[in-house]
């Protein structure tokens, strides 16, 4: 997996070189049908005299040579002809015949000294006669550049206009172009420096991009002449970016960056310029052996760095100025060659390659706030589930602190009211109960212990919680066993299959206790019965079913309002009530739901 990994990136490294050599050895074509003059007469400032060819790159440095073209017409054109250079360096005068005709120095759009040009110079019909005519063109460098004349070519507009405005837009106006670009990613990369000061790789991207920004120098000089001697210190200056390119690549990979190489950001650049004003050196000579070897070594550093971090340790970002650095690196290579007069050509590419670094530091910033942003978004959707969670858990506490407050009151009003009942009504039925026995009144003391019986049961109701419904029914069994035992009625309970029911309340409690009570009273009183089963079973549809069945008279519509009374208390139970008339009997059919609904006191306190 490794090697295959390496292996890719191998192949796309080969890939990138062969882009980033393209402008080198790519040639743009010609123009069709026009007069091509590839031999010029070198008649002043030119080492050796007599024909020359075209392209040509002066031997030296700066200084002025002259070149005499010739060429023949048979007839006076009926369109106006031109004379296309395609490419220059740095400035030419051309005249026809003897009388000047173009100076490219005083064009208004200014593209800078440091870089090729193209040029476009109509040819005046009357200056013009049938067989030879001679163009004289005067080639012009200065500083550190060396004159470059590429093949002429003469003919009509339709000839060479297409070819000049390809040229005029590839060292012109793409030139503006990545100016206009930098100046806004310098501007973006600022306005997130000062948003983000603690963010130290913002602060290095927009010293890059600035000091890079000398590079322009060149279109300072042509906008105010008075400001040629600007460009060679410009340059010194510039070899700042070449540690901090170094300092970008070890704060990409997270590592510290030392103390010196940041002193050395500084105090290098500064010791050149000062040492170009001293004047021992030429200027231009102190950028071509001082400054561009220390931004070459520079670059190379911050390639080696870039490397490490995006191989060894896995940086995505180095990824983003690997790339970039290698294609600028390339660039400068060329561009050294033209400088030590190792290869002819007066376009310098890293001007151009420069915007992919430009390119590069845009992504790494517009990544790194996009990183910012997301871990934004992340923690304020983190807090917003934790408030979502706080605020669920403070509903929660607070609805149980309500429950308990409100079990609390209940559970004390249900104790104050069973002590005043077991203390008050219950003492004195118990005395009547007393006087009645010792009296010998049979009906006196069955109707104080039904009521006895009754009060027993609604105190007992008032201890009985949710889920708590057997409770309930098996204290009611107790005491309904003693009683049908005096009559001499026998019981079959059996509870072992009813269902759960939650929702249950001291009322709800008390009102299935009153129906299995009216039920078996019926039966003890109206029957007579011998025997009483209660039944629980589950329902079809989950529902509790509670049955009591008799073996007495049946069931007689009509006779008396315990039905009623019984139907009502199953309508506030969310159940139902059947009654049915057996052959020798009746049975009495009770269905609750899974869930008793809420008191009517309660559903409208908890919707409030």
């Amino acid at each position: 997996m490794a090697l295959r990994r390496y292996a890719a990136w191998t192949v796309l490294g080969i890939l990138l070189a062969v882009a980033a050599s393209l402008p080198m050895w790519l040639r743009l074509p010609e123009p069709r049908g026009a007069l091509a003059i590839g031999t010029v007469a070198c008649i002043r400032g030119c080492d050796a005299r007599g024909p020359v060819q075209l392209p040509l790159a002066e031997e030296r440095r700066g200084g002025r040579a002259e070149y005499r073209l010739a060429f023949s017409l048979a007839a006076l054109p009926d369109e106006p002809l031109y004379l296309f250079i395609p490419m220059l360096n740095q400035r030419a005068i051309v005249s026809l015949a003897g009388r000047q005709i173009a100076d490219t120095g005083t064009r208004t759009l200014m593209i800078g000294v440091t870089s090729g040009m193209a040029a476009l110079v109509p040819l005046p019909a009357n200056a013009l006669r049938r067989g030879v005519n001679t163009i004289d063109v005067a080639l012009l460098a200065s500083g550190a550049a060396r004159g470059y004349l590429s093949r002429l070519y003469v003919g009509t507009a339709g000839q060479v206009a297409t070819p000049y405005r390809l040229q005029l837009f590839l060292l012109e106006h793409v030139r503006l172009m990545a100016l206009a670009a930098q100046l806004l990613i310098t501007f973006a990369v600022l306005v997130a420096w000062i948003y983000r000061p603690r963010e130290a790789l913002f602060g290095w991207m927009f010293l890059l991009l600035a000091v890079s920004l000398l590079g322009y120098a060149g279109l300072v000089a042509e906008l105010n002449p008075t400001l040629r001697t600007l460009p060679p210190y410009a340059f010194t200056m510039a070899t700042a970016a070449a540690f901090i390119l170094q300092i970008i690549a070890l704060l990409v990979n997270g590592s510290r960056v030392p103390r010196w190489l940041k002193t050395c950001a500084w105090a290098v650049p500064l010791a050149c310029t000062l040492f170009a004003l001293s004047g021992v050196v030429a200027a231009h000579r102190v950028g071509l052996w001082v400054g561009f070897p220390v931004l070459l070594l520079g670059l190379l550093s911050a390639i080696g760095i870039s490397a490490w971090g995006a191989l060894a340790k896995g940086v995505k970002e180095a990824w983003l100025l690997l790339v970039p650095l290698l294609l600028l690196a390339v660039a400068l290579l060329h561009d050294g060659a033209i400088l030590a007069m190792w290869t002819d050509g007066p376009v310098y590419l890293g001007i151009y390659y420069r915007q992919a670094l430009t390119v590069g530091i845009a992504i790494v910033l517009a990544r790194r706030l996009g990183l910012s942003m997301m871990q934004l978004d992340e923690a304020n959707a983190h807090l917003k589930r934790r408030l979502a969670e706080r605020e669920a858990e403070l509903g929660r506490l607070h609805e149980e602190e309500r429950k308990e407050a409100a079990q609390r009151v209940r559970s004390e009003e249900r104790q104050r009211l069973t002590a005043d009942l077991h203390d008050g009504l219950s003492g004195h039925l118990a005395s009547i109960i007393a006087l009645a026995e010792r009296e010998r009144s049979t009906s006196i003391e069955r109707s104080a212990r039904e009521a006895l019986d009754d009060l027993r049961a609604v105190i007992h109701s008032l201890d009985i919680g949710d889920r708590e419904l057997t409770v309930a029914l098996s204290g009611f069994r107790e005491r309904l066993e003693r009683q049908l035992k005096r009559v001499g009625i026998a019981l079959h309970w059996s509870m072992a299959r009813l269902p759960e029911i939650s929702g249950v309340t001291p009322a709800h409690a008390l009102n299935v206790l009153r129906i299995m009570q009216e039920a078996i009273t019926n039966a003890a009183r109206h029957g007579p019965a011998t025997r009483i089963q209660v039944q629980g079973r589950p329902g079809p549809a989950g529902q509790a079913v509670i049955t009591i069945q008799n073996d007495g008279t049946p069931f007689c519509h009509g006779c008396g309002s315990g039905l009623e009374n019984m139907r009502r208390r199953a309508a506030v139970l969310g159940g139902a009530i059947q009654v049915e008339a057996l052959e020798t009997g009746t049975l009495v059919t009770l269905v609750l739901p899974g869930r008793l609904p809420a008191p009517l006191g309660e559903e409208a306190a908890r919707t409030a």
